[in-house]
């Protein structure tokens, strides 16, 4: 795999949708010397996504068969790859965090482009991004959220989904018990922008996907 690895010379549509993967279930640090990233998903819901997107999508992007496989003892289902040149790549080329994601921004490229923010919030919406339906008077009524312990990018991120014409809120939950970090969430509500995220942002989830069909408002 040393050999075969190649990597994008500029910012795509495919290279913005994988760092927002990246950010949403992504994670990369150097262990005795060595670079080792890992993308893991839950163990069921997340598999499809994994094999019909995320896989086919390394390939196209870095020449890299990943192997997926089940990690049962931690609940989670994806691939971990030994590679300094792509940890290098990540860090020093797109200036992604190493370690725990506490504080890290959007690379401008993507944040200052609409068609790669669009594909950046899908990549990190179909990874960490939840879609709730809730029951209101015999109807269902969707919720959009994503979290992050990271204060600086989930404003950033509100700020991009707000320009892109999303109707979006922002909270900060203080840490609780175990948890010592701040959580800070985004919401879109209602009908109208739901049914315009999955129109515009076009999830790749089947999860997200197979949830926003039983709202019915294709």
């Amino acid at each position: 795999m040393k050999n075969d690895i190649s990597f994008p010379k500029k910012m795509s549509s495919d290279l913005a949708e994988e760092i927002g993967l990246h950010l949403g279930d992504g994670s990369m640090n150097y262990y005795n010397g060595k670079g080792l990233y890992q993308l893991r998903g839950h163990i069921k819901d997340d598999k499809q996504h994994y094999i019909l997107r995320i896989k086919p999508l390394y390939k196209i992007l870095f020449n890299i068969d990943i192997s997926l496989r089940d990690m049962p003892s931690t609940g989670v289902y994806g691939f971990q790859i030994w590679s300094d040149t792509l940890v290098n790549y990540k860090y020093n080329i797109l200036g992604l965090p190493l370690g725990p994601k506490h504080d890290f921004l959007i690379p401008s490229t993507i944040a200052e482009n609409d068609e790669f923010s669009r594909s950046f919030v899908r990549g990190y919406f179909d990874t960490d991004g939840c879609l709730y339906l809730e029951k209101r008077r015999d109807k269902l009524y969707p919720r959009i959220e994503m979290v992050s312990i990271s204060e600086r990018f989930i404003k950033q991120l509100k700020e991009i989904i707000s320009r892109l014409g999303f109707r979006v809120t922002y909270e900060k939950r203080d840490g609780i018990a175990r948890h010592k970090f701040a959580i800070h969430k985004l919401s879109i509500r209602g009908n109208e922008m739901t049914k315009k995220w999955f129109s515009e942002i076009k999830p790749n989830n089947p999860k997200h996907v197979n949830k926003f069909k039983k709202l019915n408002l294709e």
